[in-house]
C-alpha cells in the first residue's frame, strides 16, 4: 500500500506580524505541527540573533516582522523561531528543479526529500509589500511562487562549496516574490543581495520577459530571453568552474530547452513536466530527490496550475483575484507520490545498498522529442529510449550499460569516445549481439 501525499493550503492576510501568527496557527493543526513541542531545538553552529536581525531589516525588514508573530504563535522564543526558520547559517541539503519559461508561462518541478518538506503552499498579502503565493520553506523561506504583478520565481541548487556570510537562497525568492514587479526589477534587486550559497533562480514576468540569475557568492551571471531553461548547474562561461558534477541536470536540460522552444498551453505544460513517465521527474524519493510539487503559471493571467506528486490532475489557483479579496477554492491539495509509473510511500525507508552495489536509474525518456541533443560526460546506466525521437542526437563519454531502446528515431545519431554498451537493447536485441554478427561477416566485398 502506498500513502496518499497531501499539502496543506494556506492564506494569511493583515500586518507581516499577524501572517506570522497565522502561519503558526495553521501550522499547529497538522500532525507535523502537533508534534513540534516534542522536537528537540536546533542551534545552527555559529548562530547569530544580532547578525540575522541586521541582515533582515536591511533586506526584509517585513519578515522580520512576520518572525516575531511566529514565535508567539508558536510559543517560542524570538531566538529560536530566528535560528530555526529565517537566516540562521543552515545547510540546505542539495535538490533538484527543472524550469522552463516559454510564451509567458513559468514550469517547474520541485524535487527534494519528502521527509524535509514543509507540505504548506501559503498565500501571504502583508500591508506594505506584494500579495504572493508558494511553496514554503520553513514558514518564512519559498522554493518557488507567483506574486499578485505576474512575477514568478524559483530556486535551483548548485553548490554550497563557495559558502560565505549571506542571504539564503529561500528568503531571496521571498524577496523577490515580496518587493518586485517585473524580471527586470527582480534581476537587478539579485544583482544587489549578498548570495551565501551558489544557486540558479529562475525568474518570469506578466510580459514574458524571462531571466536565468545564475548567483554565487563569487559572482553573478544573467541569461535572458523569452525562451529558457534551468536545472542545477550554471551554464555561464564564467561561473561553469564552480558546477559539481551533476548528471541528473545535464540530462534533464535538453528536454527543458526543446519545450521552450515549443508553443504550447499551461495544461499542456503541466502535463510534460508532471506526467510521471516524463523525462525530467523525478523518482528518487529515498535519495532525496524525487518530485514533490509541480506548477505552471500563466504569468499574464496571474494564475497557477498546481499538483503534488507525480499524474496529478492541476488545481488552478487564481493569483489577482486573491490578492482582489476572493478566496481560494482549496484548503488541501493531494497526489501519489512517483504517480502511476511508480508510486511512491513517503514514510517507507531506503534498503541499504550492499557494499560495492550500485543505484538503479531514474532516467525515463519517454515520448520525448531529443532531436539534436547532446549528452556528454554522464551516466545513463539503465536508462529507457521509448517511443523517442533522437534524430540527430550526439552521444559521447557515455554509460549506455543497461540502456533499453524501443520504438525511437535514431537517424543521424552520432556516438563517439569511450561509449560503455555492456547489456544495452535496442528493440529487445542486445547491442553486443548485434556487433557480434557484423563482425561474424567477415569484410565486406566489393560488387
Amino acid at each position: 500500500m502506498t500513502q496518499q501525499w497531501s499539502v496543506d493550503v494556506l492564506t494569511c492576510r493583515g500586518s507581516s506580524y499577524d501572517t506570522g501568527l497565522q502561519v503558526a496557527e495553521g501550522f499547529r493543526k497538522t500532525p507535523r505541527g502537533r508534534a513540534f513541542k516534542r522536537r528537540k531545538e536546533r542551534w545552527p553552529f555559529g548562530f547569530s540573533l544580532k547578525n540575522a536581525e541586521a541582515a533582515l531589516n536591511a533586506y526584509a525588514p517585513n519578515i522580520w516582522e512576520e518572525l516575531h508573530g511566529l514565535a508567539d504563535g508558536l510559543k517560542i522564543s524570538l531566538e529560536r523561531a530566528v535560528a530555526e526558520f529565517s537566516n540562521g547559517r543552515l545547510r540546505y541539503p542539495k535538490r533538484g528543479c527543472s524550469a522552463v519559461m516559454t510564451g509567458g508561462l513559468y514550469g517547474r518541478n520541485y524535487d527534494f526529500s519528502p521527509k524535509r518538506y514543509d507540505r504548506l503552499l501559503i498565500a501571504v498579502q502583508p500591508e506594505g509589500v506584494n500579495a504572493n503565493i508558494g511553496f514554503s520553506d520553513r514558514f518564512t523561506g519559498r522554493d518557488d511562487g507567483m506574486n499578485e504583478h505576474g512575477l514568478c520565481v524559483g530556486l535551483h541548487y548548485v553548490n554550497e562549496a563557495n559558502w560565505q556570510p549571506g542571504l539564503v537562497s529561500i528568503l531571496i525568492v521571498r524577496i523577490l516574490l515580496d518587493q518586485c514587479a517585473t524580471t527586470a526589477e527582480a534581476v537587478d534587486l539579485a544583482k544587489r543581495l549578498p548570495h551565501g550559497l551558489g544557486f540558479n533562480y529562475s525568474i518570469t514576468d506578466a510580459q514574458g520577459k524571462a531571466a536565468v540569475v545564475e548567483a554565487s557568492p563569487a559572482g553573478i551571471a544573467v541569461r535572458e530571453g523569452r525562451e529558457l531553461a534551468c536545472t542545477n548547474h550554471y551554464q555561464s562561461p564564467e561561473l561553469q568552474s564552480q558546477n559539481r558534477r551533476n548528471a541528473s541536470s545535464c540530462r534533464r536540460l535538453p528536454t527543458l530547452e526543446i519545450w521552450s522552444r515549443d508553443r504550447t498551453t499551461a495544461a499542456d505544460l503541466f502535463l510534460r513536466l508532471n506526467a510521471s513517465r516524463s523525462t525530467v521527474f523525478a523518482h528518487g524519493y529515498t535519495r532525496g530527490g524525487g518530485t514533490l510539487h509541480s506548477l505552471v503559471c500563466d504569468a499574464a493571467q496571474r494564475k497557477m496550475l498546481v499538483g503534488v506528486g507525480g499524474d496529478a490532475t492541476p488545481v488552478e489557483l487564481d493569483i489577482g483575484a486573491w490578492a482582489a479579496g476572493s478566496n481560494l477554492a482549496v484548503t488541501q491539495l493531494t497526489g501519489q507520490l512517483g504517480g502511476r509509473l511508480k508510486p511512491s510511500d513517503p514514510n517507507r525507508r531506503a534498503r541499504e545498498k550492499a557494499k560495492g552495489e550500485s543505484g538503479g536509474s531514474d532516467m525515463n525518456f519517454i515520448d520525448a522529442d531529443l532531436s539534436g541533443a547532446a549528452f556528454r560526460d554522464v551516466s545513463l546506466k539503465d536508462a529507457v529510449f521509448e517511443n523517442a525521437n533522437m534524430a540527430g542526437a550526439k552521444f559521447a563519454d557515455i554509460n549506455l550499460a543497461g540502456a533499453r531502446f524501443d520504438n525511437i528515431s535514431l537517424a543521424d545519431v552520432e556516438i563517439t569516445r569511450n561509449c560503455n554498451f555492456k547489456g544495452m537493447t535496442i528493440a529487445g536485441v542486445s547491442v553486443e549481439d548485434l556487433f557480434r554478427a557484423y563482425n561474424a561477416q567477415g569484410p565486406k566485398r566489393e560488387v
